[in-house]
């Protein structure tokens, strides 16, 4: 039986993608499968699985590590979400348009993207020691006196998120940048014939008609927050006193270093819930229609 056009590139198009498709359910699929259902059971690497239904997750509810961690999570990925979107904005609309060295400046804020997170927690660190350049810079200001920045529970979670900001900002601000460029300049022309003031025009033309870069740009922000573990496993190994310690750092804890793969594998489950759901509440409430320019 002779194939029609359409079903032959359909066929062909079934054959290019399967490879594909394996990997993803290698590596992806299946994964996720497996530790669900380790989440179920009582596991720890040395003896076979035992089923033991919902009690790691019941377990969960009453931990006080666990609560605290949680909570630590939120606070890290909206503290450092928030302040990045809108600075990485900023940034944007002033690099945005051509002026006399832009690129320059525009390489130099996204250099740090590219540097790796280890290395970039290592030079931090040593900037954050009480003899370290931060501490001298601001001296003058508080009176000589230094402040133990990773080292005291009320400023270590504080120094992660500002380190954090500053090498990430960069990568934001080009993804505004391009959703800069994708507005149509006859816009801000019309307005400003209007009389509109430069604030007018950011506010009614460029914030409306950013809406869906902004949206993703705040959706892959948080996502990289709730999945933060560089930063503070290399900084403070999630200390003092699990301050800055994140629900990443403690699935690798849990499983890795106390062997209850099963308690870890709940942990990973509640995260991955997490962040859907609060991906998809902000998809929703950021929804908005195709932009038509027409």
């Amino acid at each position: 039986m002779r194939l029609s056009m359409t079903a032959k590139r359909e066929l062909w198009g079934a054959v290019f993608i399967f490879p594909a498709m394996v990997l993803m359910i290698a590596f992806n699929v299946y994964p996720m499968l497996n530790a669900f259902y380790l989440s179920l059971t009582q596991y720890d690497l040395l003896q076979p699985p035992e089923f033991n239904g919902l009690t790691n997750y019941l377990s969960l509810l009453t931990d006080e590590r666990f609560l605290l961690v949680f909570g630590n999570t939120f606070g890290y990925a909206f503290g450092r979400g928030i302040p990045l979107v809108i600075l990485s904005l900023a940034i944007a609309v002033v690099l945005g348009r051509p002026f006399r060295f832009y690129q320059v400046y525009r390489t130099l804020y996204f250099t740090p993207v590219v540097l790796s997170g280890v290395v970039v927690s290592i030079v931090w660190a040593l900037l954050y020691t009480p003899t370290g350049l931060i501490n001298q810079i601001i001296a003058p200001f508080n009176g000589g006196q230094q402040i133990y920045w990773l080292t005291q529970a009320e400023t270590a979670p504080f120094a992660i998120m500002i380190m954090a900001i500053w090498q990430s900002v960069g990568f934001y601000m080009i993804v505004f940048i391009a959703g800069l460029q994708g507005i149509p300049s006859d816009f801000y022309e019309a307005a400003a014939i209007d009389g509109a003031t430069p604030w007018q025009r950011f506010r009614h033309i460029t914030v409306p008609l950013l809406r869906p870069t902004t949206v993703f740009v705040t959706v892959i922000c948080l996502i990289n927050g709730f999945q933060a573990f560089t930063y503070q496993f290399v900084m403070t190994n999630g200390g003092p006193s699990d301050a800055t310690n994140v629900l990443s750092l403690l699935i690798y804890q849990t499983g890795l270093q106390y062997l209850k793969m099963g308690l870890a594998a709940a942990m990973s489950i509640v995260l991955f819930a997490a962040i859907l759901i609060l991906t998809l509440i902000q998809l929703r409430v950021g929804r908005s229609e195709d932009v038509s320019y027409v």
